[in-house]
């Protein structure tokens, strides 16, 4: 069925059917307007405005025809790449007629790169913008905590990032793992993976956040690069690590956060000190300072014995030097035990406290780690299983399998 309907001719002398500018333009606006409500047009970039309240204005040209684009200031921040003169992109918004003029525009909601090479380009492109803001300037990165406790993840449940992530997490320290799920491909991937950089930063009890996920192709890698989670992470007041792809996969994110990981896996590594190696090396610290003490105190006794030879003179200051000598001594070896006593006392300290932070020590104490199989998701409330439901029961030695057979919410 046709959109435009046509009176059909009236015969001579009927009297004529005439339209008013404003009754015409406003017939053409309804039937535009209701006919056409969302379109894609495909078209080359011309002259384009970028005007200071945040609104784009532009053309859309090809061969033959003109079409005026307004892009109003919140849809302009959710383009992922800077627009340029001459760029070929595809729009998608409404069309609207402008009575005044009489002519009609296209207002628009989505604008993406389009022809061979686009997305590299726009990539490129956004990449050169935020460089000559400043957003990849090595003196605003942030050091990542030496002993972090508690780490935000922004990542998808279903891929093998999170995996990856936290079996090389979980054995190197105990800390907390607050994990944000997010797409990470797709339409809305961006504003998600934005929205939770933002939420992680206002809880205000984290030390940092790791942003990951699995490899792919630039297309699957988009939203990584969009404008919305450059400026999230850039506004970020916490430290924030990008694990995006593989090790050849260099994504905007991996630009602007403050640290960059090429896998999941080597994000644990260089977030987490491994419990192990700090152990040993603070036993190492240790002896260390009893060797040095101990050669403080032969280096005081030689001293000692050097001056007693030395000291001939008469009888009475012979004591006094040698009784002066002596309490140096004492104090000397005081101090150096109280020191030792001390260094001693705070290498304890921290192994107890690293033994009561220790996920074994929990579980040594009576405690089990209850997981939901096959999926291997941890069980924190009866309500997430169900009779019949398969469970692994991870107690400090040894693993049961149990399966359900009553779920009660109510503690007995």
């Amino acid at each position: 069925m046709s959109v435009f309907k046509f009176s059909t001719p009236r015969p001579r002398g009927a009297e004529r059917l005439v339209f008013t500018v404003s009754e015409l333009t406003g017939r053409i606006k309804d039937l535009l307007e209701t006919h056409l409500l969302t379109v894609w047009v495909e078209g080359e970039i011309y002259q384009l405005k970028n005007h200071d309240s945040g609104h784009v204005f532009f053309s859309l040209k090809d061969e033959r025809a003109l079409l005026r684009v307004i892009l109003f200031r919140d849809r302009a921040r959710e383009v992922s790449f800077p627009l340029r003169e001459g760029m070929k992109v595809l729009c998608f918004g409404r069309i609207s007629v402008y009575e005044p003029r009489g002519e009609y525009r296209l207002l628009a909601q989505r604008i993406e790169p389009r022809g061979a090479g686009a997305l590299q380009a726009a990539f490129e492109a956004l990449k050169e913008e935020l460089r000559r803001q400043g957003y990849f300037d090595p003196s605003r990165k942030k050091p990542l905590p030496s002993f972090p406790q508690r780490v935000g993840v922004i990542t998808s449940l279903s891929g093998a990032a999170l995996h990856d992530f936290l079996r090389v997490a979980l054995s190197r320290w105990p800390a907390y793992i607050l994990i944000y799920p997010v797409r990470v491909q797709g339409e809305g991937a961006a504003e998600e993976i934005a929205r939770a950089v933002e939420e992680l930063n206002r809880m205000g009890n984290l030390d940092l956040i790791l942003i990951t996920r699995g490899g792919g192709s630039l297309e699957d890698l988009q939203a990584f690069n969009h404008r919305l989670v450059a400026e999230a992470v850039f506004r970020s007041r916490l430290p924030v690590v990008s694990a995006v792809g593989h090790e050849i996969d260099y994504t905007i994110c991996d630009f602007v956060a403050d640290h960059r990981a090429p896998t999941p896996t080597a994000a644990a590594s260089l977030i987490f000190p491994e419990e192990k190696t700090l152990l040993a090396d603070l036993r190492l610290r240790l002896q260390k300072l009893r060797e040095e003490m101990e050669r403080r105190l032969v280096f005081w006794e030689r001293e000692l014995h050097h001056l007693r030879r030395r000291l001939k003179s008469p009888e009475t200051l012979l004591g006094e030097k040698e009784a002066r000598l002596h309490h140096l001594v004492e104090q000397i070896t005081q101090n150096l035990k109280n020191l030792l006593h001390r260094r001693e006392e705070r290498f304890l300290s921290l192994v107890r406290h690293l033994e009561a932070v220790s996920p074994l020590a929990v579980l040594s104490r009576g405690y089990s780690v209850v997981k939901k199989l096959p999926q291997g998701n941890i069980v924190r409330r009866a309500e997430e299983t169900r009779p019949g439901d398969l469970l692994e029961i991870l107690p400090a030695r040894g693993r049961i399998l149990a399966r359900v057979e009553e779920v009660s919410r109510d503690a007995p």
